[in-house]
């Protein structure tokens, strides 16, 4: 048989059973072990359409919104992100405006070029340590919401806070303007007592999750409810005729059944299986915050006042003193371990727990941070880093904080000529594509924003660092798109 790269490349790491404590939520498919490819079929008598539900796909859409609160509820095939397309597509008209957290994920760009809305960003506030956003600064909220015609929230952040949404629903209530959640985190929360109120609940107008990112779902299915409420604005029919527009025309029965066996399993077993993955983590934190060089975030964060809550079940470990750099600590644990984090950052990794980790995930987990904290205080005692790869560079820790000087909206930038030109002539101008490390997905620059002196200090420091990057043209960033003024 010829090559076959992609398929290859997926068997030898499955054979790896490297464990991973990252998307989707499904442990490796061990929560859906009975659902199985010769199940993958097309619109078939009784299966209906999901682009003209009347049977068992409309029942199913029905069960899941009584089941997280929602009026109505749709199953996407295409992740979160076609979602909050949907979202600005029906919803915003070119010219709106839309205020949003600066630090939101790059799909909402993309609804924003498909809308032709004017972005009304608002600056995050970031930890201190890390610099990591975890909440925006709603001092500004009423200026960025004036005139909007949606507000578009994120909560909970990839780090698990959960920002307060009272001023974000009060300034909606105040302009007449729809309350948007990307909650693409946070679909387990209306299952479990133990994680944070969900933004149905405390009244938002619509909400997105990335199903696959939490439950037990196959990668790529995620649904958008409708609030149970009708005030804000939020058509359900015009989100339907968005999404007939965006989704594919043979959308994957498996992603959808995926939808409604996890809707099923979490509304019969969800509180018991969030209590037990919680009481996991805090047991986890406890070990790992004994080892020298490592520092777990923990309900502390929940003293700021812009944050209401927070999920236990984001394992953020803090890298210090002589410890190498996240990028780098990542690569080890898997080469080392064989343990894969969700993500890494300059001094930080993010592990994501699961109901459906393998059982010996913690043993093991606890096994491979004990051994990163006696290689690295050796290497600082021993006077050399016995872990060579490991050259942390700078630490960065106000990345997500740089707000840049915004010249064209996305979808004028979008359509703009551009022309490619080597990183060291791009500074001071017009991106025509993203410099966006990933993940998580959110851009330090976007197109139409301007690329500063500090901005490229930051990317080339994060380059330097390890940073993996999407969005642009070239994956390395030697060479970038911008706009041709």
């Amino acid at each position: 048989m010829g090559d076959r790269p992609l398929w290859q490349a997926l068997q030898a790491d499955y054979q790896e059973g490297a464990l991973g404590f990252h998307t989707p939520g499904h442990g490796r498919g061990r929560a859906l072990a009975g659902l199985g490819i010769h199940l993958d079929t097309t619109e078939s008598p009784g299966l209906d359409d999901l682009h003209a539900p009347e049977g068992v796909i409309a029942h199913a859409q029905r069960l899941a919104a009584r089941a997280f609160g929602a009026g109505a509820t749709f199953f996407l095939v295409q992740g979160a992100t076609v979602g909050i397309h949907a979202l600005c597509l029906a919803g915003l008209r070119p010219g709106d405006r839309l205020a949003l957290p600066r630090h939101s994920h790059r799909s909402v760009f993309g609804g924003l070029v498909l809308s032709g809305a004017v972005p009304r960003y608002l600056p995050p506030l970031c930890e201190r340590e890390t610099g990591l956003p975890f909440a925006v600064d709603s001092s500004g909220l009423e200026t960025a919401a004036e005139g909007a015609t949606a507000l578009l929230a994120l909560r909970p952040s990839y780090w698990g806070t959960a920002e307060d949404l009272t001023p974000w629903r009060q300034a909606a209530e105040r302009q007449g303007a729809a309350l948007w959640v990307d909650e693409a985190h946070g679909a387990a929360y209306v299952f479990s007592s133990r994680l944070p109120d969900s933004a149905l609940r405390l009244g938002a107008h619509a909400v997105v999750h990335g199903s696959h990112k939490t439950l037990p779902v196959l990668t790529q299915a995620a649904m958008l409810h409708i609030g149970a409420s009708a005030a804000g604005g939020t058509d359900g029919q015009a989100v339907a005729r968005a999404l007939a527009l965006l989704q594919t025309t043979s959308p994957s029965y498996l992603l959808m059944a995926s939808l409604d066996e996890a809707r099923c399993r979490m509304e019969e077993e969800g509180e018991g299986l969030w209590h037990r993955t919680v009481e996991r983590a805090q047991r986890l934190r406890k070990d790992l915050n004994h080892l020298k060089g490592i520092f777990c975030w923990g309900e502390e964060i929940i003293n700021h006042p812009a944050v209401s809550g927070w999920d236990p079940t984001r394992l953020l470990v803090v890298l210090r003193g002589a410890m190498p750099s996240g990028y780098a600590a990542r690569k080890w644990l898997r080469r080392a371990h064989g343990i894969e984090a969700e993500l890494a950052g300059p001094n930080y990794l993010l592990f994501l727990l699961s109901p459906f980790d393998s059982p010996d995930a913690d043993a093991r987990l606890r096994a491979a941070f004990r051994d990163l904290s006696l290689e690295a205080d050796y290497g600082a005692v021993a006077g050399r880093n016995r872990i060579s790869a490991f050259a942390s560079g700078p630490l960065l820790k106000a990345a997500y904080g740089i707000c840049p000087e915004t010249v064209l909206s996305p979808r004028e930038a979008f359509h703009a000529p551009s022309r490619w030109v080597s990183w060291a002539e791009a500074r001071g101008r017009l991106a025509a594509e993203f410099i966006c490390p990933y993940p998580p997905g959110i851009p330090l620059v976007a197109p139409g924003e301007r690329i500063t002196a500090d901005i490229a200090e930051t990317v080339e420091a994060l380059r330097r660092a390890g940073a993996q990057w999407q969005g642009a043209a070239d994956p390395g960033l030697c060479e970038l798109f911008i706009i041709d003024e």
